[in-house]
């Protein structure tokens, strides 16, 4: 009797050491994936404005050349199909992470209603999907000057993709453009415009901001990221578009902004980095003695 006793005693204590471990691993697990997503982003922007003049190899050799794993964002052309995009968001893929915009701010005007839009990031999740880790649902939104359509119907294109898009357990990111009015000109109109259930759901908000767009004016990002961190509770925040794309921007001034912008400090405890230099493929390829590329590649040094 004494050595059946025994015997349950110790098939109790396996049991419970064997749950204890089970969960533990689930525990690390589950550190581990949120370490992941709270990694700083090394953003990079590829759109189409290349092709005649540089070849895929080099894009790729300048990838690989990199000490980060960067996230590429893919802008992609509305004149496009997403099945054309396929080989090169493959060979894209094998070095980088990939955010993909499938309607930039200058085109999001060509898409007159929810559901035209709402078909072009279906009809891209379709070909694209399995090669793309975060979707920008909506680039610049508050850009209602070159956008020409009312705040709602932008806000009810932008609701319905990221819903799709949530259905379909994929990250989503949104992008505010900043001016020299950070407040007036983004903050309150999210505020007025955005409703909570997407300010609730998107994983990432980031700025787009350009220096020379508002005469070399330098926001106090503290005091942006903070406010944002206000309006998207729980998103990971960043930049989502810079560069130095003035007409008379020198290979100094381009060294200058970029360092400035990828080596910002941790402005908020959901700061992500980001950046996403938009002519990286015209003002760093190919790479070799390219200053402008290494200003980049020296990310948080």
């Amino acid at each position: 009797m004494e050595n059946k006793k025994l015997t349950l005693y110790r098939i109790l204590f396996l049991g419970l050491a064997l749950n204890f471990l089970i969960v533990s691993f689930a525990k690390e697990n589950l550190v581990k994936k949120s370490t992941r997503e709270h990694e700083q982003i090394y953003g990079l922007t590829i759109d189409d404005a290349w092709y005649d003049n540089i070849e895929l190899k080099d894009v790729i050799e300048g990838l690989k050349n990199l000490e980060v794993r960067p996230t590429v964002r893919m802008v992609m052309s509305r004149e496009i199909e997403p099945a054309e995009y396929v080989k090169l968001f493959r060979a894209v893929k094998e070095y980088a992470d990939i955010m993909v915009c499938p309607v930039d701010s200058f085109v999001m005007k060509n898409f007159k209603d929810t559901n035209s839009y709402l078909k072009r990031f279906e009809d891209s999740y379709e070909k694209l999907s399995p090669y793309v880790s975060i979707w920008e649902v909506g680039n610049e939104i508050n850009g209602t000057e070159w956008i020409k359509q009312k705040p709602e119907v932008i806000i009810d294109k932008v609701s319905s993709t990221a819903a799709f898009l949530k259905s379909k357990d994929e990250k989503i990111a949104l992008t505010l453009y900043c001016t020299d009015s950070p407040h007036q000109d983004m903050m309150e109109w999210a505020k007025k415009y955005i409703p909570t259930e997407l300010t609730e759901s998107v994983n990432y908000c980031f700025v787009s901001y350009y220096e020379d767009d508002n005469c070399g004016y330098l926001p106090e990002w503290e005091s942006v990221f903070k406010e944002l961190g206000e309006i998207f509770p729980t998103a990971f925040l960043g930049i989502g578009e810079c560069g130095n794309t003035a007409e008379n921007a020198t290979q100094k001034s381009k060294i200058s902004m970029a360092k400035r912008y990828y080596q910002m400090p941790k402005y908020h405890e959901r700061f992500v980095g980001g950046y996403f230099w938009w002519n990286w493929v015209k003002d760093c390829i190919p790479y070799k003695d390219n200053e402008v590329y290494e200003a980049i590649k020296s990310y948080r040094r």
